[in-house]
């Protein structure tokens, strides 16, 4: 509710929409995924398949952007059920009191989420080194590398507006979406080249891909840019469409540039 303490854990905020959604949505993979698709090597019953992998592109794109908008209204629509006097000034908390809450229970939020890490991690090794499956190995390495690619992508957001040519663009996301997309593609290549002969240096790389490069990539932060672009300019604009379709040409042909050579004249 609106005068919850927790309103005022700005750092839990900023975690849950930078770290959580901005990792759990991968633009990286996506777009390795649509690569792999086109270039056809790893699934040679199949061949390339461009057409289906442009229509994946398009309806990824759609769906990710109605996700937002629906979660946008659902979130208005609770929020204003819930609380009927929102815009009462009476009901909302003093700087003084959420000041007390905080001197009290400060350590509360950010030792709950590590208490939460710690134990997942602790899972995923025993799963890797005393049950010994690989499918573990994957994601203990993946949880060890995400808060790199998190940070970094948190970093290059700072470019965002510093643009000087072109002040709306999202520059600092395109920029880890990007870089994330070519790092996806060359650990996938690598993963599929030792996938024959070395199954554990396949597991590790696929682990490193979907925790770094993942986390660097996001889908959540790239549609909310483009919703608001949409939704701050007039609808004739084109600046929403030029970012959408800019981000997945550019990552689509880089990620064909690095994986095919790789794969193909290994």
């Amino acid at each position: 509710k609106h005068d919850h303490p927790l309103q005022g854990e700005l750092g839990l905020h900023l975690g849950i929409r930078t770290a959580l959604c901005g990792s759990l949505t991968t633009f990286s993979s996506w777009n390795s995924q649509m690569v792999l698709m086109m270039d056809g090597t790893a699934n040679p019953y199949l061949g390339s398949q461009v057409i289906a992998a442009l229509f994946g592109y398009v309806i990824g794109l759609q769906v990710a952007i109605m996700s937002f908008r629906f979660g946008r209204t659902l979130c208005a629509w609770t929020h204003k059920k819930r609380n009927p006097h929102l815009f009462n000034s009476d009901l909302i908390p003093t700087a003084t009191e959420r000041q007390r809450f905080h001197d009290h229970c400060y350590w509360l939020s950010p030792v709950t989420v590590l208490l939460c890490i710690a134990t997942l991690f602790a899972l995923f090794l025993s799963g890797d080194f005393y049950w010994g499956i690989n499918y573990y190995r994957e994601l203990w390495i993946a949880c060890l590398m995400a808060p790199f690619g998190t940070m970094l992508r948190w970093k290059l957001s700072i470019y965002n507006g510093k643009c000087a040519k072109y002040p709306w663009f999202p520059l600092g996301t395109w920029l880890a979406n990007f870089t994330g997309s070519i790092v996806s593609a060359a650990l996938t290549a690598q993963a599929y080249l030792h996938l024959a002969k070395d199954v554990e240096t396949a597991d590790a790389l696929t682990g490193l891909s979907i925790g770094f490069a993942g986390s660097l990539s996001t889908v959540s932060t790239y549609v909310k840019e483009i919703v608001e672009l949409a939704d701050k300019n007039q609808f004739y604009s084109k600046k929403g469409l030029l970012y959408s379709y800019l981000t997945i040409l550019s990552c689509m042909f880089v990620g064909l540039l690095v994986y095919s050579p790789m794969v193909r004249y290994a």
